[in-house]
């Protein structure tokens, strides 16, 4: 990646996506399923040849299910364990994110998972912007040694969080990294990094797929709004070429 370039990390959410967004040019990828479900873990045959078939940077999700970041014992475990497995799998990092009953960091568990992923990178994800104060949450975070944080400046999109972003940006300084996200597009991402001075970008560059199958039944299995049993998302080559256009 050139030094004067934005780095760019594409999410992913199905294993061949990831191959699509390496191959475009993307410096990092975030490897996810359950597009629908805001992204889960992915199955550990999907990391270990996902690992095996791209050269960029590959970050994984760490989410063992739907719903809020307050996680039960068991389900902390979960989530250690996937960690080790993405260690021994020679994952460059991990993205996961967990909060106390009152919205707060889950500190203890954040630094037990910082010290379970060295030497792997941790990412915060947008748990962070369901957190009670994003300040406060910054300063826990830096303390507890994660390397970076995906956020949207606690709103639905960066866009509409530019204010809080540009403010956790210069509050990070060089102790921690804040990674935009959050509805970026080709159309938005300058004006998002301008005024943040944001050096790391997050998007999907996604593009709908419909099934080429025609069953003989409409039957749906699933019951979202933009994808189903017949239409779901795919990196979109294309898209991801043309941000990288732009970063450049």
């Amino acid at each position: 990646m050139s030094q004067n370039r934005t780095l760019l990390e594409v999410a992913v959410f199905t294993p061949e996506s990831a191959i699509v967004a390496c191959q475009a040019g993307a410096d990092r990828i975030e490897l996810c399923s359950g597009y629908s479900e805001g992204g889960l873990s992915p199955s550990a045959a999907s990391i270990k040849l996902v690992r095996q078939s791209v050269d960029c940077k590959l970050h994984v999700m760490i989410r063992p299910r739907i719903g809020d970041f307050l996680y039960s014992e068991f389900e902390k475990e979960i989530i250690l364990e996937d960690i080790k497995f993405c260690k021994i799998t020679d994952v460059d990092g991990i993205v996961v994110g967990a909060l106390t009953q009152s919205g707060d960091i889950d500190t203890d568990f954040v630094k037990t998972v910082v010290e379970t992923a060295y030497p792997m990178q941790v990412t915060f994800h947008r748990a962070f912007d369901i957190s009670r104060d994003l300040f406060s949450s910054l300063d826990e975070l830096i303390n507890c040694g994660v390397n970076r944080i995906l956020t949207s400046g606690g709103k639905s999109s960066a866009f509409e969080g530019l204010q809080t972003l540009s403010e956790l940006v210069k509050r990070a300084a060089n102790k921690i990294t804040i990674l935009p996200g959050g509805g970026i597009s080709p159309k938005n991402v300058l004006e998002i990094l301008n005024t943040t001075k944001a050096r790391e970008v997050h998007f999907s560059g996604k593009q709908l797929v419909k099934s080429k199958m025609e069953p003989l039944s409409r039957v749906k299995l699933s019951s979202t709004t933009d994808t189903d049993d017949y239409n779901w998302y795919e990196c979109d080559f294309e898209v991801v070429r043309k941000m990288i256009y732009i970063l450049n």
